[in-house]
């Protein structure tokens, strides 16, 4: 007791969320014994039990947790939550255009079964403008699994463990580039649990068609970004050229980030730190060269055999039940009465199975922030727990993106004003983030515009920017809780107990409720 006082007070942060994780998590168990019957539930919850035993066994052989090993213990429990949830959820559920005549499912299929792209106009078939990348890989992993003999239903349903593995990954480059923007201890531990516990990336991590691994690759580029501009090599363009071009190659809007990533090179060629412009526009050639070839070439064949523009996305009909056309600019943007009267679920009309609704979702922001922690879904939508959680899970959502958005806000203005941040990072690559950032929800809006139906506003086409927004946070919490300030300490208790709200009511959901 007299090792575990001092630790208490210590890591007062740590422990207080995984006092909450406890509490919160042995309740819902308890609660809810009958869910020990379903063999995932139950290995979470040991997993989960697994981990505070492993804390406490630090604390007591007075070996304390430090960051490192916090960060591996919340990676355990994201990647636990992941696995979960891929064995609760089938390859058929909670999927994006994956069932249907044409779509990710029948494209994976035709590699499967003839081995060679759709000899076809895309135009006719639903889902093959997009890119074949992800659906030859799933081909592929089905081939090899079928020829160890598995049985083809199987094997389809060990697709989302490719899934998990880009989810997953998604968490470790994540926690890469907050170290490479200087968070640290308590900043780097908050950063890192919004991206273990977000609902995004658990229903990516089951969803089959190409959204994951495209995020994958793209927030690998940001990462080597930052790391060329910092010391511009051949090698460090040569993976950059790779990361953005397979995005582009898995899904075209991949691609995005590419506008903030000419920002950094124009800074390197027009700054006065390299001397050498030769070997620059070496380096951008070579770039070039080998990135878009990789990026562009499914655009390229289908616009010289079909002549279909690169961009061309296929639309629904003004007369889909989902149209959402005939609402006012100043509605999609401005007006939140939804909130008030269909609560925190996205409102899809008659398609509820639970309740009835009048309309579908029609404001942008309040859509992407619904969709955000509930995709298109209405997870524990048909019980009192279910939306007592969900409630949580959609306000303390809420408010951790008002935080993050003022802290960007709070950075931007402190850049402006200093000139610089902290030794960590230069400015130019905060703007970066930003321009990114910026770019991917512009993009998101003027889609929204395009195609102006219920399914546009899933906030998967923006999922890149939990990862920014958790960068924010982290970068505002850097080093606050060294301070005595009482605006600090107040921001500090502030975060962590929305934050643990947030991973416990995401749990609860798509662990035992869901």
């Amino acid at each position: 007791m007299k090792k575990v006082l001092p630790f208490i007070k210590e890591h007062r942060y740590f422990s207080l969320f995984i006092m909450c994780m406890a509490c919160a998590l042995f309740e819902i168990f308890g609660f809810w014994k009958g869910f020990f019957n379903h063999p995932p539930q139950m290995f979470f919850a040991c997993g989960f039990v697994f981990v505070i035993f492993f804390a406490a066994f630090r604390i007591v052989t007075n070996n304390p947790l430090d960051e490192k090993t916090i960060i591996f213990l919340i990676f355990v429990l994201g990647f636990l939550f992941r696995l979960t949830y891929i064995h609760e959820t089938s390859y058929l559920i909670r999927q994006h255009d994956v069932g249907g005549k044409n779509g990710h499912y029948e494209y994976i299929m035709k590699f499967f079964n003839h081995q060679k792209l759709p000899d076809i106009n895309i135009k006719s078939a639903w889902q093959y403008y997009q890119p074949p990348v992800w659906h030859y890989i799933c081909a592929l992993f089905l081939h090899i699994q079928v020829s160890l003999g598995i049985a083809i239903k199987t094997a389809l349903e060990n697709l989302q463990l490719i899934t998990l593995f880009c989810s997953s990954a998604i968490m470790l480059v994540s926690y890469k580039l907050f170290k490479l923007f200087g968070i640290k201890k308590n900043a780097l531990i908050i950063a890192f649990s919004v991206i273990a516990f977000h609902p995004t990336f658990i229903i990516l991590s089951g969803s089959i068609n190409n959204d994951v691994l495209s995020l994958l690759l793209a927030l690998v580029s940001v990462y080597l970004a930052v790391k060329w501009y910092r010391e511009p090599k051949f090698s460090t363009i040569l993976l950059l050229a790779l990361s953005i071009g397979f995005s582009m190659g898995v899904k075209l809007s991949g691609g995005l980030i590419s506008v903030g990533v000419a920002v950094l090179f124009a800074i390197r060629l027009f700054g006065k730190k390299i001397n050498n412009k030769l070997n620059l526009i070496g380096q951008f050639a070579s770039f070039g060269v080998l990135c878009v070839p990789i990026a562009l070439w499914w655009q390229v064949r289908n616009y010289i055999r079909f002549g279909i523009p690169f961009t061309y996305v296929p639309m629904l009909s003004n007369t889909n039940s989902q149209y959402i056309g005939f609402r006012s600019t100043f509605e999609r943007l401005f007006d939140f009465s939804s909130l008030f009267e269909n609560g925190v679920y996205p409102a899809r009309a008659i398609e509820s199975k639970a309740e009835f609704f009048e309309y579908y979702e029609y404001n942008i922001p309040l859509g992407a922030l619904k969709t955000s922690v509930f995709g298109e879904y209405y997870i524990g939508f048909e019980s009192v727990v279910g939306r007592f959680f969900a409630n949580i899970l959609f306000y303390s959502a809420l408010i951790l993106v008002v935080i993050s958005l003022i802290a960007a806000v709070y950075l931007v203005v402190k850049a402006i004003k200093n000139k610089k941040i902290n030794e960590s990072f230069s400015v130019s690559e905060l703007y970066f983030i930003l321009i990114c950032h910026i770019v991917i929800v512009f993009s998101y809006i003027k889609f929204c515009f395009e195609f102006a139906h219920f399914c546009t506003m899933d906030f998967r086409y923006i999922a890149m920017t939990v990862v920014f927004g958790a960068l924010y946070l982290g970068l505002l919490m850097n080093g606050r809780e060294k301070n005595n300030k009482m605006f600090d300490k107040v921001l500090n208790y502030s975060v962590i107990t929305t934050l643990v709200l947030f991973a416990v009511s995401s749990i609860a959901l798509y662990v035992t409720v869901g």
